[in-house]
Parts: C-alpha cells; structure tokens; sequence
C-alpha cells in the first residue's frame, strides 16, 4: 500500500535524485527481486498447473488459482513501484499512474488478503460441516467475483485523492477526520483485522476438529493419523503467523503517523522502517504459493514434473491421493472410504463422510 511523505513536510529541492548510497539501493533491489521472482514464478506455475490439468478444476483449487492471481498482481503493481519509490525521491511517471499505482495496489493487496479469508471459511465449513454447509461452484464464483467488486469499490476513493504536488505524488483528503475514517474502516479493517480474525478462527475451528477426529482402526501416538494431525496444525499455525506478521509491521507504522502526522524520525520512518514493513507485507505473496499449493501433493507432483520436463498427465488421477504417508503405509481419504496401503498391499474400511478430513485439509 501507498505510504508517502505530505508535500507540506519536504521541500524536494532540498532533496538529492536518490534517497540512499548505492550500497544500500543495492541491498534494496535484491531484497525485491528475489521476493517478486518467487512470486511471479510462484504464482504464475500454480496457475498454469492448475489449469492446464482438468481433474485439478476443485472449488479448492479456483480459490486457489484466485489467490494467486491476486498475489501475481501484487508482484507485478506493488513491488517494483514500491521499490522505485524507496531508491527516488520524487514521482517520475506521470499523473495517470499515479492514480492508478495506488488504486491498483489496494485492489491487488485487499483482493489477495481477503482470498486468503475465503479460502479458510470454505476449508472450515468442507471439514466441520461438510454435512450441513456445502459451497458450489456457482457460490465459489460469486465470491471470488464478489471479492473482486468489493476491492475495486474499496480503493476508489485513492483514485480520487492522489495527485501530483511538488514532485511528490501524494493524496490530499478533504479533511483529516475522513481520512481516518477511511483508514481505520475501509483499509484497516477489511484488509487486515477483519480477515485475519476469520483466518484465526477458521483455522482454530479445523486444528480442534482434525486433532479431535478419529479416523477407524489407525490409532497410536505414533501412527499415521497422529503425525497427520500434528502436520495439519503445523500447517495451520505456520500460515496464520506469516500473514500476520507479514502485514502486522507495515500496519503499525500507519497506525504511529495517523495518532503522530509529523514525527520527529521522520526520515528513518520513510527511508527505512517503511521499506522494510513494505517489503515484508509484498513478501506474504511469494510464500503464499507455497503454504497453499505445495502443501497439495497433487499440485506439488505436477510442479515437479514441469520441472523435471516430463509429462505427468498419468500420476495422481482425481479419484486417487495419498495425504498422509511414511515410507511403508499411505493412507487414502476418499468417496467416504479409508484406505490403508502396506508394502502393496490394501485395506479398505468404510468411514463417515466426514472422515475425507485430511482429503478437504489438502486438496
């Protein structure tokens, strides 16, 4: 998101070109390059995996495909001009794109956020209500659209307020107290506390369900189904930490210059502190490829195929995964049965619907 300094604080001409030494631009650039090449590649691999192979079209995997064009547009709107704006001082791209540069970030940034939202509220009804709550693919559609719509409407405002002032592109609000307003229930809130806390949720609800579900006839501390569950949860904390603290430092930095406009470390805020809070926040992009894609071994088996150039069309048909393995047993979540395979060999015990828990955790 847009954090720029207020034309009435800076006289440009006081300014140098570039903001840092060359040392530090460097260090700048690399940090970026690396994040936007995982998540342009990233993003880019899942979506041509997902779509290229038909068994692979799930609910899941849409939202899934979604989430990645979201953080694909983050890489390619907010992490360059973010970059450019932390070596320069001033905005060299014209009045248009300084419009559209923060209206399409915002849009990229709630989009991808809020996708995340939708991906643990369909995973939390799929696994602990798969009998009473069941999302279609008429419903998936609406809500990724809806996601969409909601985002673009949001970010209008930013297409009204930035201008060009003194070199600086920067907005102009037309009081202070709608400006917070804005901030505090248009940004704050629906791009990151309201999301995040139906993350936590969500993700609290499918850890206590998945720990506290038995599958029949695999028991033990040390099973398979143990050491699934434990994976799950694994999973689960790792993605709710990463998106907090990902967007949690560049939040408190907005925070500290609405309740103090005009703080006395103001240029170690822009120069420093808000690069790297900006940074970390882009960078949830490029690891959301692979907490939410790798963790499917479908997605990750054709990954690897594309890698290797071979063609993997005959691996993992759609009626066929393994969630859970060691090297001697799998263990298959599937059409309500639970199918354990030994050395080759196979026993199938019929289950409850809602035994295909770790099948909706992973597909």
């Amino acid at each position: 998101m847009e954090s720029n300094i207020s034309s009435d604080d800076v006289n440009v001409s006081s300014f140098p070109t570039l903001k840092h030494d060359i040392e530090v631009i460097f260090i700048y650039s690399v940090a970026y390059s690396l994040i936007f090449l995982f998540a342009f590649l990233g993003n880019l691999t899942v979506i041509f995996v997902v779509v290229r192979h038909r068994w692979m079209h799930t609910k899941t995997n849409f939202f899934i495909v979604n989430l990645a064009v979201a953080d694909l547009l983050v890489a390619l709107v907010v992490m360059p001009i973010n970059l450019m704006i932390n070596i320069f001082f001033d905005w060299r791209y014209g009045a248009v794109l300084c419009k559209l540069t923060p209206f399409l970030q915002g849009i990229s940034v709630c989009a991808s956020v809020n996708t995340l939202a939708a991906i643990a509220i369909d995973r939390c009804l799929a696994i602990c209500y798969p009998l009473s709550f069941k999302i279609t693919w008429r419903t998936s559609k609406i809500i990724m659209c809806g996601i969409w719509t909601f985002s673009l409407v949001l970010m209008i405002p930013y297409l009204i307020v930035y201008d060009i002032h003194n070199s600086f592109c920067t907005p102009t609000w037309p009081s202070p107290t709608l400006e917070t307003i804005y901030f505090l229930a248009g940004s704050l809130l629906f791009c990151y506390s309201i999301p995040l806390a139906l993350i936590i949720t969500c993700y609290c609800l499918i850890g206590y369900k998945v720990w506290h579900r038995k599958a029949p006839g695999v028991y033990g501390s040390n099973g398979i189904i143990h050491r699934s569950k434990i994976k799950v949860v694994k999973m689960l904390v790792v993605v709710v930490v990463l998106f907090a603290a990902s967007w949690f430092p560049l939040w408190v930095v907005h925070i500290k210059l609405r309740l103090d406009p005009h703080p006395t470390d103001i240029f170690t805020l822009f120069n420093y502190v808000i690069p790297i809070c900006q940074w970390l926040g882009c960078a949830n992009s490029s690891i959301n490829p692979i907490i939410y894609s790798l963790f499917s071994r479908k997605i990750r088996m054709k990954i690897k195929a594309i890698l290797l150039c071979r063609n993997a069309e005959y691996e993992t048909p759609r009626h066929l995964s393994s969630y859970a393995s060691t090297r001697y047993v799998s263990v298959d979540y599937t059409n309500g049965h639970v199918t354990l395979r030994t050395n080759g060999s196979q026993k199938e015990r019929k289950s409850s619907r809602t035994d295909r828990l770790f099948n909706n955790v992973y597909d």
